[in-house]
């Protein structure tokens, strides 16, 4: 078996096991498959990092199963243009992978239109929930740098084709990937409970959030927004339902994500 049928194989592999994680109800198996995904994933990123593979080589049309619960990044692939119903999807091959482009994706899509209505102006809170809303940003822009920077090393790797450093770059680089998954994941928790605690309160008379019913507006500098004419409630719900998807997407068992 060559690198890139092992790789394929595994690929597959990992994909069976994060839809038996994604459905199962018993503790007992979800963490034979957590144990088994982390097992994988590791072997996939040394194998990743000893061998050079050719990204389109090795993809694989994504099945219709795949895309099932991920509505945004569909929503965001058809926006940019990046996928027909009928066809392979295509991707930015800037990264050389597919998973890492489609958390980019995730990402912007994020900044473009949740961001915004973390502000103080979009939504209104109590003192304590305006710190924790405020502390977003400063985080978001800690998770950029860390992509931007992972970016520029992944386009630099090439360069050391042949060379006796290499396999140290490669090493390095895959590193700094799996640190930016996790780091994402951690955010996007922190977001998802943020977002909990306050759809809870709103459906419950609390007074978190003091503009739930408010209508959601954007101003022309600002752009036209996915949230224009949304109230803030349900635009609390879409962010909710967001990071939940990119949690899910990512699948980082949390025995790796402890904060």
């Amino acid at each position: 078996m060559t690198p890139e049928e092992e790789l394929k194989t595994l690929n597959r592999t990992i994909r069976q096991f994060e839809s038996v994680y994604k459905s199962t109800r018993d503790p007992s198996q979800l963490a034979r498959v957590t144990k088994e995904l982390r097992k994988l994933k590791t072997y996939r990123d040394k194998l990743q990092s000893f061998h050079e593979f050719d990204s389109n080589a090795i993809e694989e049309p994504v099945s219709v199963d795949e895309w099932e619960g991920l509505t945004y990044l569909k929503t965001i692939l058809e926006r940019t243009g990046k996928k027909s119903k009928d066809k392979k999807e295509s991707y930015d091959d800037s990264f050389g992978d597919r998973e890492l482009y489609y958390l980019f994706l995730y990402i912007n899509f994020f900044e473009e239109d949740f961001l915004t209505i973390l502000s103080e102006t979009k939504l209104k809170l109590d003192f304590k929930h305006s710190l924790e809303r405020d502390s977003f940003y400063h985080r978001f822009e800690n998770l950029r740098r860390l992509f931007e920077n992972l970016h520029e090393d992944s386009s630099t790797v090439d360069l050391y084709s042949g060379q006796k450093h290499e396999e140290d770059m490669r090493k390095r680089s895959f590193k700094k990937k799996r640190n930016v998954i996790v780091e994402a994941d951690k955010f996007m928790r922190s977001v998802g409970r943020f977002s909990t605690v306050l759809v809870t309160d709103i459906e419950a008379g609390g007074l978190i959030c003091l503009n739930a019913d408010d209508t959601l507006h954007f101003d022309r500098l600002e752009g036209k927004r996915f949230f224009e004419g949304k109230e803030v409630h349900e635009a609390l719900k879409e962010l909710k339902r967001f990071a939940r998807e990119v949690i899910d997407f990512l699948n980082v068992p949390q025995i790796e994500n402890r904060e």
